[in-house]
Formats: structure tokens, C-alpha cells, sequence
């Protein structure tokens, strides 16, 4: 041997950890990789995906579970109505699968043009030959097909990992697609190569890592950083803030413009439905604008349930986010009932206020435009107070946006009622002197205090209700959040100060290499590794009597 080169293929620190937070998150780890099959395994087993008390079964065990259903699908009449519900893996129990790019072909029947053309013939006659599996186990049309992938997604699923080797870059993203296309979950691809292009582009969000096999992925992905470990913040840290900062924006936006939107709906039934507006029109421009933005802002933009240690510790924290529980159906009609039960209070509770009512001048405030001014005073402070109790993580600045609006609320209002305006712009602005003559009523401001109270204090009792009977896990940390960072303070002191512990898991390479015997010895020796022709048993014997004649 003149000389050997080899590339270090070693693991990144804090992959084996990374992966186990993931899994604890329920989120469903595949591996795609070209490598044969036992380095795949061997990178499963270092990096903890694959575990010595789980069962693998490879893709020659399943393939008879996956050509039984088929068969069962074609002889029940009522098979294409019908979706079975009974498991592939009846074995308790984890489970993995390690399948190889020329089974996964069979799946989604990558064939070549000839070699699908013969097949098609083979299918023509098939009722001469049924008890071929072979020929029974293709397609006939496209149903056949597309149900087949689905029960091989079905079947991966219910494995706890699933590792694909062997497979082509084009067979990456076909298999991300098959995930996206019957299991409708949110996908997500990392890779470092150029052959991990095609399958970060088909997913919905690519990740590419910065590595020593060049910066394709970078180019092609939608975040990129340097280290796999970086995964698990960028999904159960700022990935689970994003999902709250969300939908407690959309939450908070709906309800806003419903409870704004509706007081019209209900003035209406009493102006005989022509059309004027409960509002002054110049409140109706700057609502969405100043006087409820900054705050919803805020909170979609810095707002955290919890600290990203503790998102960190508890990965359970990110099941709300799987599940879509903090925005779906329920959540968009609760947040329409919240806005309708507000909107009755703000408009009803001020009208009954003002049909009888005396001020200190011995004269009764009941206008129009001093009752305009009450209700929007009252919905500004609701809505502004409301996205207070929904503020998880106060700052400085959260509180400045909440005061500051209410502030700039009144601020407005007075300018726009005042004399001087009304006489540069007579025709635009003409409640004058509505809000000094209004809101210097102790009367009117007790009914902006009764409003804001009844439309508040429902909302506090439920919230408080529901962290005390029925907490979630978020909840359940925040309440013990001082004791968790107390016990994260003690870790964080004792890991300055090492201990060796014996025993444990079994100790692995972290080498992503095969360790099976390999082919150094040709190399040493000089033979080859091409197969000699066999010779047929009935020619042996007249080969060697050959040499026998020539002897004599």
C-alpha cells in the first residue's frame, strides 16, 4: 500500500442530546441517508435515535404486512371506502425501521421506462400466473398506488424512528412529500450537502448546516446555522414563542374589531338604520391605527410564557403548538363571543346611563356626541386592559404601549374637540367641546368604570378558574418557575465540578462508519473481487481427465 486517505466523519457535540429533547417533544426524527446499511444504523445508535431495547425491522419483514393489506384491499368490495384502522406493528413496545433506497423504489415506483413497460405487459397477464406475489404485489392503477404509499406513511409512523438508506437525492424529497401529502404535518429537513437540496426545498421549512461539504444547503434553506445542536432552540425555544406571539395576536386582533365593529350593528336598531355611526368618525380612522396597535404589536413581537431554560427542560411544553390548540375553530368563535359580550356591554350599559341622568349644572348630558365619547373612552380602556391580561412577559416597554395608548387616546380627543380646530375646519371636526363637557361629569366616568369592570372581571374569573382547576403544563411551570431555576442554579454548580460514573448506557463510536469487514485486504493481497465463472458438475469430470490423455 502506497498511501490512504480517509475522511472524519464524526458526529457534532450535542447531537446525541438534541435528538432525545426532540423525540420527548413528540416529534417524529427520520434519518435519509445515502450510506449503506450499516453505517446508517451505526449513525443511529450514536446519535441515539436507535436504542438497544427497540426492535428494528428492516423492509423485507414489512414487506409482506404491506402486500396482505393490499390484498385484502382488492378482494373487499367496499375496499376503496373503507380506510383500515388496524396497526402494521402489533409488537409492544418501540419500534424502528431501517429500509434501503431500492425497497423505498417499490414504493414509489421509480422504475425506468423499459423496466415499467415490461411490468405493464407482466400485468396483462396476470390471470395467467395469479399466485405470483411478485406480480401481485404492483399497482393496477393509480388508486393502488397512491394507497400503497399511504401505508407505508401509516407504518412509518408508527415506528418511533425511521432510517432510509441508500436512497438518491430525489428519493429524499419524494419521501418528505409522502409525508406531506397523508399525514398533512408540518415538515421540517436539515442537511449540510448538496444531495440535501431537493429534500429542504420539498419541505416546509429547510435548515441548512455550514459545514465542510460546502454551502449549497446554506443557499437553499430558510435558516442556516452551524452546529445540529442549534435545532432544538431554534424549534422548542423561539419556534413555540413564535406560535404564542401568534396566536395570541390573531386572538387579541379578532376580538378588538369584533367588540369595535358590533356597537354599530347595535346603534343601528336604534337610529332606525340610517347608517350613522356610533363613533366619531375621526375615533373610527384612528383606532386600528394608535390607539390599539402598539400594544397587540408587542406582545406578537417580545411576549414568552417562559424563560428559554425552562423551554429548553420541558419539551412537553411544545406538544400545544402540535396540536393546534391555541388557534383553531374553538378559539376564533370563543374570541367572536368574547367580542359580542363586550360589544353589548359598551353600548348598553352607557345607553341605559344616559336615558335619565342629571349632571351638576342641573342640565341632562344625554347627546349624542357625549354618548360617542363615553363608549369609545370605554372600549379603549377594555381593549387596552384586556391585552394586559394576556401579556405574559411585562417589560418596560409593554407597559409604557398600554398606558401610552390610553394616553394618547384622550390626548387626541381633547385636540380634535377643542374650539381652535373647530374653527380652522368647521365642517370636519364638529364635536366640539363633547369631551370637556362630557368627561368633567363624575356620573359619566363612573359609567366608564362600571363598563370596563363588568367587561373585565368575567375574563379574570375564567383565567383565574382555569390556572387553578385545569392547568396546563405551560401553567404548571410558570407556577414553579422560581423553584426550577433554583434547582438549574445547583446543575449548573455541580457540573463545575466533574465526577466519573461507571456503567450506564452501552459506549458507541460516534464515527459514522460501518464496522463490518471491508475490502483492505484486496488492496494488500492484489486479488480481485470479480466472481470466476461457474463450472457445470457434468464438465468436471472431462476436465480433468484432459490432462490424464495428455500425460499418456
Amino acid at each position: 500500500m502506497i498511501g490512504a486517505t480517509a475522511i472524519e466523519d464524526k458526529l457534532q457535540d450535542g447531537v446525541p442530546e438534541t435528538i432525545a429533547k426532540l423525540a420527548k417533544a413528540d416529534i417524529k426524527i427520520w434519518v435519509l441517508t445515502g450510506d449503506k446499511k450499516e453505517t446508517a444504523e451505526n449513525i443511529g445508535y450514536s446519535c441515539q435515535l436507535l436504542t438497544d431495547d427497540m426492535k428494528i425491522h428492516y423492509g423485507e419483514d414489512v414487506n409482506q404486512q404491506l402486500m396482505e393489506r393490499q390484498g385484502k384491499r382488492r378482494n373487499d368490495p367496499q375496499g376503496r371506502n373503507k380506510k383500515v384502522k388496524e396497526p402494521f406493528i402489533k409488537e409492544p413496545g418501540k419500534n424502528a425501521l431501517v429500509i434501503t433506497g431500492g425497497w423505498l423504489n417499490e414504493i414509489l415506483y421509480e422504475k425506468k421506462k423499459k423496466r415499467r413497460r415490461l411490468r405493464l405487459k407482466k400485468l396483462g397477464k396476470r390471470h395467467t400466473n395469479p399466485s405470483n406475489p411478485q406480480e401481485s404485489s404492483q399497482p393496477v392503477d393509480d388508486w393502488e398506488k397512491e394507497k400503497r404509499q399511504e401505508d407505508f406513511v401509516d407504518m412509518a409512523c408508527e415506528c418511533t424512528a425511521v432510517i432510509c438508506c441508500r436512497v438518491t437525492p430525489k428519493q429524499k424529497a419524494n419521501v418528505v412529500s409522502l409525508v406531506k401529502k397523508y399525514k398533512r404535518a408540518v415538515t421540517l429537513s436539515i442537511g449540510d450537502g448538496a444531495n440535501d437540496v431537493n429534500m429542504i426545498k420539498t419541505a416546509d421549512i429547510g435548515v441548512g448546516i455550514s459545514g465542510q461539504e460546502g454551502m449549497q444547503a446554506v443557499m437553499s434553506s430558510d435558516y442556516a446555522f452551524a452546529q445540529f445542536c442549534y435545532l432544538e432552540r431554534l424549534l422548542l425555544v423561539h419556534g413555540r414563542w413564535s406560535y404564542i406571539r401568534m396566536c395570541k395576536f390573531l386572538r387579541y386582533f379578532f376580538y378588538k374589531n369584533f367588540a369595535f365593529t358590533l356597537v354599530h350593528f347595535w346603534f343601528s336598531f336604534f337610529n332606525g338604520f340610517s347608517s350613522q355611526t356610533a363613533y366619531e368618525d375621526w375615533f373610527i380612522t384612528l383606532y386600528n391605527v394608535f390607539y390599539s396597535s402598539l400594544p397587540v404589536l408587542l406582545v406578537g413581537l417580545l411576549d414568552q410564557d417562559v424563560n428559554d431554560k425552562l423551554s429548553s427542560r420541558f419539551p412537553k411544553l411544545y406538544l400545544p403548538g402540535q396540536l393546534g390548540s391555541l388557534f383553531n375553530y374553538k378559539t376564533f368563535f370563543i374570541s367572536l363571543f368574547h367580542g359580542i359580550f363586550t360589544s353589548l356591554i359598551i353600548f348598553f350599559i352607557p345607553y341605559g346611563a344616559f336615558l335619565q341622568t342629571m349632571g351638576q349644572d342641573g342640565e341632562a348630558p344625554s347627546d349624542y356626541q357625549s354618548f360617542a365619547v363615553v363608549a369609545a373612552s370605554s372600549l379603549i380602556i377594555t381593549v387596552n386592559l384586556q391585552i394586559s391580561l394576556d401579556t405574559s412577559y411585562w417589560t418596560f416597554v409593554n407597559c409604557f404601549a398600554v398606558l401610552g395608548s390610553i394616553a394618547l387616546y384622550f390626548g387626541i380627543m381633547f385636540d380634535l374637540h377643542s374650539a381652535g380646530i373647530h374653527v380652522i375646519f368647521p365642517s370636519t371636526f364638529t364635536f366640539t367641546g363633547a369631551a370637556s363637557n362630557a368627561l368633567r361629569q363624575p356620573y359619566l366616568w363612573l359609567t366608564i368604570i362600571l363598563t370596563v369592570g363588568i367587561c373585565l372581571l368575567p375574563v379574570i374569573c375564567i383565567q383565574f378558574l382555569c390556572q387553578t382547576i385545569w392547568p396546563s403544563v405551560g401553567d404548571q411551570v410558570q407556577r414553579n418557575r422560581k423553584k426550577y431555576e433554583m434547582e438549574d442554579e445547583d446543575e449548573e454548580r455541580k457540573k463545575r465540578k466533574p465526577t466519573f460514573q461507571r456503567g450506564g448506557r452501552s459506549r458507541r463510536s460516534a464515527y459514522a462508519f460501518s464496522h463490518s469487514t471491508g475490502y483492505a485486504d484486496l488492496i494488500s493481497t492484489g486479488r480481485s473481487i470479480r466472481q470466476r465463472p461457474r463450472v457445470r458438475p457434468e464438465l468436471r469430470d472431462s476436465i480433468r481427465e484432459v490432462p490424464q490423455a495428455e500425460n499418456i
